[in-house]
C-alpha cells in the first residue's frame, strides 16, 4: 500500500502525542503529588554539562529547581549564578565531598534528579536515586559494563522508578521520520544498518577548565606553534 505525505505526517504526530502520555510520564508518577503544577528537580554535577542542562531547565516555566550537588565550590558557584541570571532563587547546596549528593537524594520535595556526573559515577547515582525515589534523568553513557546495565534493570523491577538516558537521538524529529518511513517500507527491505560516532572530543576532554571547548591542549596545525610563533609545549 502506498503510503501518502499527508498519511506519514499524521501518523508521526500521533505516535508523538502517545509518548506524552505513557503511564510512567512524571504526572503520572505515583510519588508525585497529583495538584502539583510543576517539576521539583535536583542537580547532581555541575560541570559544563550539568551547567547546560540546568540553563535549559532554567527557561522552563514548569520546573523549579531545588537543589544542585558538586564537590567542587567554583561549579556550584556557577550553577548558583546562572540561577541568578535566570531570575530564579538560590538552589540549595550540596558540596562536602564526593558523596553529599546523597543527601541531597534524601531531600523530600524533590521529585526528580538530573545526573551529570563522569561516566564512572553513572550507575552508582542513578541507582540510588531510584531507590530514593527520585526520578532520574541521565547524561551517557550511563554505564561503562554490561552488568551495570543489569543493575538498572533490577532497580527498576524493584522500585518502578522511571529513568531515562539524556541526549537521546532516538526521538528527534528527523530520526523519528527515518523511523517512521522505515516501518512504512519506503526504502524497501532493510537488511543491514550500521551506525557510529564520528566526533573529535580532543578539545573538550583536554580543555583548560574554565572554557568547555578547544581551550586546553591544542592539536593538528596549531599544536605546531603558540600565536607568537614560539613552539607549544605539552
Amino acid at each position: 500500500m502506498r503510503t501518502t505525505l499527508r498519511d506519514f505526517i499524521k501518523s508521526s504526530a500521533l505516535a508523538g502525542f502517545g509518548a506524552l502520555i505513557l503511564p510512567n510520564s512524571l504526572f503520572s508518577y505515583p510519588n508525585h503529588k497529583k495538584n502539583a503544577k510543576k517539576v521539583r528537580l535536583g542537580f547532581i554535577a555541575m560541570g559544563m554539562r550539568g551547567q547546560v542542562l540546568l540553563q535549559e531547565m532554567i527557561r522552563r516555566d514548569d520546573v523549579d529547581i531545588m537543589a544542585i550537588a558538586d564537590p567542587d565550590p567554583g561549579m556550584l558557584q556557577r550553577g548558583q549564578q546562572l540561577l541568578k541570571n535566570g531570575n530564579r532563587p538560590p538552589a540549595r547546596e550540596f558540596g562536602k565531598g564526593d558523596y553529599d549528593y546523597q543527601n541531597l537524594l534524601k531531600e523530600a520535595d524533590i521529585d526528580a534528579v538530573l545526573i551529570a556526573s563522569p561516566w564512572e559515577w553513572h550507575k552508582t547515582q542513578a541507582v540510588e536515586a531510584m531507590y530514593a525515589r527520585k526520578i532520574v534523568g541521565l547524561e551517557v553513557a550511563g554505564a561503562i559494563t554490561l552488568k551495570e546495565c543489569w543493575e538498572y534493570v533490577k532497580a527498576y523491577e524493584e522500585t518502578r522508578v522511571p529513568i531515562m538516558v539524556l541526549e537521546n537521538v532516538c526521538y528527534r524529529r528527523d530520526v523519528m521520520a527515518v523511523l517512521q518511513m522505515v516501518r512504512k517500507g519506503m526504502f524497501g527491505e532493510v537488511i543491514h544498518g550500521q551506525g557510529g560516532y564520528l566526533h573529535d572530543l580532543r578539545g573538550v576532554l583536554f580543555n583548560d577548565g574554565v572554557t568547555p571547548y578547544n581551550s586546553g591542549v591544542e592539536f593538528g596545525e596549531k599544536a605546531s606553534a603558540k600565536p607568537n610563533g614560539a613552539p607549544t609545549t605539552m
